[in-house]
């Protein structure tokens, strides 16, 4: 039987054709410009550098006036001021000291103002801290405006009467946060303008980048990246980009704010073992309760009185965006019109669903105001020939605004320091010891008596027990955080052991008289009132108390008995002494 032996089967080579596609072809079917810069307006840094360098004069010089010489400055400033100085001149200097009761870009960026400490001290560098945002935002308005072919001497105008008004002026120049953070997300939709106009998606990118900067700046910014994300995916669709497109430049767009978020709640996680810390601990957030109820009759009411008293061209811009946007099938102004009605609605929302400490306050019409502006731009863009009209209707609008916002600010139920800041315009007179209509106390006389004496008489290094959260101003004001042993230096659990046993590591307490939140002043109320016999008082001013603490004294010794107060020492003092002679010295 013969084997037979099965035939290799012939080798089949499949030849496959590769085809190169060029860059221009590939780019063919994207409706953006990318790779090369479409025609814009021409660049003028010059211009730029002009208006920042002015209104940053103008706003630092007004608030030099407002903040040192008038007193009109938020508390929760000197805090963020003492948090930044804390970075540089704590013993030791301490980068934790940011924390998480504010966004900490709060904190960092204005860290380099407080390198010198007599300069933080003084105060004088506290309007730089708004004033240097608030500068960036009229150049990103006056850029804009380039672009939507209004002439100069109206940008001029615009420029002038927008930053005259009353709640621009105030949180320009005070010192105040609120610009950092808008300043970003006005710079961000300054970027999707530019984008929509010119196509280039370099644009895009530039708003993702200031987007990120304003998610640490502001949490409330992330609404407008959330809709402003939307926003880019919607008008791409409806230009006929596809989807590969739509996605790339979406997730472009996207990826800075998501990793900086990502990015902090690691931290959080890492720090405190609660990754959304930072949301649940910032100072905006809601307090377990006492906020006041509103109706759903009020909520509309102050809505209504946000609008008309903090920016009434919203009243204009609004309706007039909606038209634009259906009427001439124009996206971008159906899109600023959706910004601009949810700014309106935020507040009301955030006091429906209880995740804010701050109902309704006035501050909450300075976004509306901000993006009205964008919108009026924006009109005036889409006008075509009309451009002129438009921002001559816009300046108008603003004149108007200044003295009816003014005067509202005198009245309004819920605000901050936008009536002292009116009757310091008005009367030319120092706001130190006015009440606001929360009932509280404006100026810091009693911090600066009490931050004097503590700079002729200490000079040990963490030598005062304070809880810093509550005497955080006395610290700035000293310029010298390393005399405080406060809750920042170990944390919360060597600090409160310390409370516990002060005479074991330091000679003095700090205690606030009228905070409930002090924790040191609630261990030691008897201290506060006076009426404990071994904490002799060193110096007391309206809001404080400095009380020595003598050697061998223990919370709680006086109730047991144990202790003779005729012969504890008493702190820097080499003899013994009666509490009423050591009160005497």
């Amino acid at each position: 039987m013969t084997a037979q032996l099965s035939q290799p089967e012939p080798t089949v080579t499949t030849v496959t054709t590769v085809e190169v596609v060029t860059n221009r072809e590939r780019l063919s079917g994207v409706v953006q410009s990318v790779g090369r810069r479409p025609d814009d307006i021409p660049r003028r840094w010059w211009e730029s550098a002009l208006v920042f360098g002015l209104f940053l004069v103008a706003y630092a010089w007004f608030g030099y006036w407002l903040v040192v010489d008038m007193h009109v400055v938020g508390f929760e400033t000197l805090d963020r001021f003492n948090r930044a100085l804390m970075i540089w001149h704590n013993d030791p200097p301490k980068l934790s000291s940011v924390g998480f009761d504010y966004p900490p870009l709060t904190i960092l960026l204005i860290s380099p103002l407080t390198v010198v400490p007599a300069l933080a001290s003084s105060l004088i560098v506290v309007p730089l801290a708004s004033a240097v945002f608030a500068a960036f935002t009229m150049v990103t308005f006056n850029t804009m405006m380039r672009r939507a072919q209004v002439l100069a001497p109206l940008r001029v105008v615009v420029l002038v009467a927008f930053g005259l008004n009353p709640l621009v002026a105030l949180y320009a120049a005070s010192g105040a946060r609120h610009f950092m953070w808008l300043t970003f997300v006005v710079a961000a939709l300054g970027a999707l303008f530019a984008w929509y106009v010119t196509a280039d998606i370099r644009f895009v990118m530039i708003a993702g980048l200031a987007f990120a900067i304003a998610a640490l700046s502001g949490y409330s910014s992330l609404l407008w990246f959330v809709v402003s994300a939307i926003m880019v995916g919607a008008i791409l669709a409806r230009l006929g980009a596809d989807g590969t497109e739509i996605e790339g430049t979406t997730v472009g767009f996207a990826a800075p704010t998501v990793y900086v978020i990502a990015l902090w709640s690691a931290f959080n996680l890492i720090l405190v073992l609660k990754p959304f810390n930072w949301i649940t601990a910032s100072s905006d957030s809601a307090s377990s309760g006492g906020l006041e109820s509103f109706s759903a009759v009020e909520l509309l009411e102050y809505t209504g009185r946000l609008v008309l008293y903090g920016a009434p061209i919203a009243i204009v811009v609004l309706p007039a965006l909606v038209f634009a946007g259906i009427a001439r099938r124009n996206g971008l102004a159906l899109w600023l019109a959706v910004i601009l009605f949810l700014s309106i609605i935020v507040p009301a929302l955030s006091v429906a669903l209880k995740i804010t400490d701050s109902p309704m306050v006035m501050r909450n019409a300075l976004p509306i105001l901000l993006f009205s502006m964008i919108g009026a731009i924006w009109l005036a863009r889409s006008a075509g020939e009309g451009a002129t009209l438009v921002s001559a209707l816009l300046v108008a609008g603003l004149i108007i605004s200044i003295p009816w916002t003014f005067q509202a600010m005198k009245t309004y139920k819920y605000q901050g320091l936008e009536s002292t800041f009116a009757a310091a315009v008005s009367t030319r007179q120092s706001q130190e010891g006015a009440t606001t209509p929360d009932g509280s106390t404006v100026g810091y006389v009693s911090e600066q008596a009490m931050a004097r004496w503590i700079k002729d008489n200490v000079t040990l290094n963490s030598s005062i027990l304070t809880d810093n959260a509550q005497t955080s101003a006395v610290i700035l004001l000293t310029g010298d955080p390393a005399l405080f042993f406060d809750r920042v230096d170990k944390s919360d659990g060597p600090w409160l052991a310390a409370a516990k046993d002060p005479a074991a590591h330091v000679d003095y307490m700090l205690l606030s008289t009228n905070s409930s939140a002090d924790l040191l002043s609630n261990l030691y109320e008897d201290a506060v009132d006076g009426s404990n016999a071994f904490l002799t008082e060193a110096y007391r001013t309206e809001r404080y108390v400095l009380v020595s603490v003598p050697s061998g004294f223990r919370r709680g010794a006086d109730s047991l008995g144990d202790q003779d107060p005729a012969a504890l020492s008493i702190p820097g003092q080499g003899i013994t002494t009666t509490p009423v002679e050591a009160a005497d010295q």
